[in-house]
């Protein structure tokens, strides 16, 4: 797990990380954003961005919760802990802390102090140009991207490091935690050469989170002191350009200074810096106006400004303050290691071409630019294709295009008529075959209202309030057409759509059949009204018949019954 994690359920694939990565260290696999821990400087830029908050950081707090029940944690507190939240006095922050169970809190610009005087060495070294290292980022940056300027970087560590130094001496058995604004700290405490050094490191919004779920108010704490301060000199660091006020500035004037901010700008100024022809000391920072603006600060309700305020007022009270404990002496060099990023290198042009064509891409006219997917230009997207990082659907205008031509397929090939209309029944869509069937032009209607220009009101059996959906039979009389009716409301667009088919031929057929039906069953009727009197008639005549015989046959038995007795 890296120090940066992408959270599945709520990366929604809008490319925003994508599109803010100075370096692109950002891939899309499986349609979810992924650090490539390999090309990460731990700017932050990502988390600071992201609109789904679908950036997880490795978080030290559970660790350091457990070893505050059970061992000695000593907090180096970074200096820019006053732009956390607005206090009437920067202090109660220290209360804040102690509440969570610090008992030994000292200031990094403790560490701060003792470097400036190393930095002091290299402003006077032999190198053309020196780029200060206390930014952890911009260290990463041009170990990564521009390997061939390390041996520019200053050969110190940074306060932080400097600073855990003094308190592992100081505290041998203790655990050493490193609290401030900083993702990049989280990394450079994992590197070889200074590792061991600081146990855990937490961002000032982790502090955030830890003190609401203990239901702690920094801005209502006590006003608490440091056990441990430094000076002014390492108060500056923080600050864009404070390196350079507290070691170099009053120097000699050999060298000339130069003060970035902005991972953007730094990168711009590493693409022409071998242009540079004086003597330069350099420092560079990677979050604008400093430290104070950093990737785990940004629960600050602070704006830019306030914080910068609040860090000055907090180096204005203690102007005059230094410690008057003899600090250890620490090594504050360090070496620094080229680590460019081998797996990206030229793209065979035929397959950048290939890979161009699968995105629509034929000819310069295609290429849009757009940035929409989060690469500068769709030449950079399909390198970032062929190296793995990026997928073709993720091109929007491609997307878009596919999207629109499947319409319009559907749209102009149905046989069925389809208008789309706004929320005020204005028509904004009638394909083909709703010309033909209503016999009107699609730019004799468009934009009027769908009602108005064909005197046909089906859309006003909707009732988007209660059904965005109904189905039956209409009569369009204009035409004596009968419509078999499909019609919905979209409500996130307010649009309104209606499918016609035409069922006239079927309707008259059914009609007629209704008719022949009618008439067949009229005619039964009749013949069986006419078979009953047929048989009412004639069993009259059988019962007139039968009543006779029985009278005759009658009469005959008694003649022959008489003459019987005569004999």
């Amino acid at each position: 797990m890296g120090i940066i994690n992408f959270s599945k359920e709520k990366c929604r694939n809008c490319y925003k990380c994508i599109r803010n990565c100075p370096i692109k260290a950002i891939k899309l696999k499986d349609k979810h954003a992924q650090i490539i821990e390999s090309m990460c400087i731990g700017c932050g830029n990502c988390i600071k961005i992201c609109p789904h908050n679908a950036k997880e950081i490795k978080s030290d707090v559970s660790l350091v919760k457990q070893w505050l029940k059970n061992e000695q944690v000593v907090l180096s507190l970074s200096g820019v802990f006053p732009s956390a939240y607005y206090m009437d006095h920067p202090r109660r922050y220290l209360g804040a802390l102690r509440a969570l169970g610090f008992t030994v809190i000292e200031e990094t610009s403790v560490g701060g102090d003792v470097v400036a005087d190393s930095y002091i060495k290299d402003y006077y070294s032999d190198r053309q140009f020196v780029i200060a290292s206390s930014c952890a980022a911009i260290k990463n940056l041009i170990e990564i991207y521009y390997p061939q300027y390390v041996s520019a970087l200053s050969k110190e560590v940074s306060p932080m490091i400097a600073h855990g130094k003094i308190l592992r001496e100081k505290y041998p058995d203790a655990k050493i935690v490193f609290a401030g604004a900083c993702l990049a700290k989280k990394m450079e405490v994992l590197e070889k050469e200074v590792s061991g050094i600081i146990d855990a490191v937490l961002t000032f919004d982790e502090i955030d989170t830890w003190m609401k779920r203990e239901c702690i108010d920094a801005t209502k704490a006590d006003v608490e002191a440091f056990d441990v301060i430094g000076s002014n000199v390492g108060r500056l660091y923080p600050q864009i350009g404070g390196l350079s006020k507290s070691c170099v500035e009053g120097l000699d004037g050999s060298r000339r200074i130069l003060q970035i901010d902005g991972v953007e700008d730094c990168i711009q100024f590493m693409d022409e810096i071998h242009n540079l022809d004086k003597n330069y000391w350099i420092e560079m920072n990677a979050c604008e106006e400093g430290c104070i603006n950093g990737p785990g600060n940004i629960h600050s309700l602070l704006s830019k400004f306030e914080k910068v305020e609040m860090l000055q007022t907090y180096i204005d009270m203690n102007r005059n303050k230094v410690t008057a404990e003899k600090l250890p002496e620490i090594d504050t060099r360090r070496h620094f290691q080229k680590r460019p990023v081998h797996h990206l290198g030229e793209v065979p042009e035929e397959e950048l071409e290939k890979i161009m064509r699968q995105m629509s891409k034929f000819s310069k006219r295609d290429e849009l630019n757009c940035g929409t997917c989060g690469y500068d230009t769709c030449r950079d997207k399909a390198r970032a294709v062929y190296w793995n990082m990026a997928e073709i659907e993720m091109c929007l205008p491609l997307i878009s295009s596919q999207n629109e031509a499947i319409s319009n397929i559907i749209v102009t090939t149905t046989p069925n008529a389809i208008a789309i209309l706004d929320k005020n029944y204005r028509i904004i869509e009638f394909n083909g075959a709703a010309e033909r069937l209503f016999k009107v032009s699609k730019g004799d209607v468009f934009h009027y209202n769908f009602m108005e220009a064909l005197d046909y009101e089906p859309f006003k059996k909707l009732n988007p309030e209660v059904n965005c959906l109904y189905t039956g039979k209409g009569v369009y009389e204009r035409e004596n057409l009968v419509f078999m009716e499909i019609l919905t409301y979209i409500p996130e667009q307010e649009l309104y759509m209606g499918i016609f088919v035409d069922i006239t031929k079927q309707e008259r057929q059914e009609q007629a059949f209704l008719k022949i039906q009618e008439e067949t069953l009229g005619m039964a009727q009749r013949v069986i009204d006419k078979q009953m009197r047929v048989a009412h008639e004639i069993a009259g005549l059988l019962g007139e018949t039968t009543a006779e015989t029985k009278v005759t046959l009658t009469k005959l038995q008694k003649i022959v019954g008489n003459r019987e007795d005569e004999l």
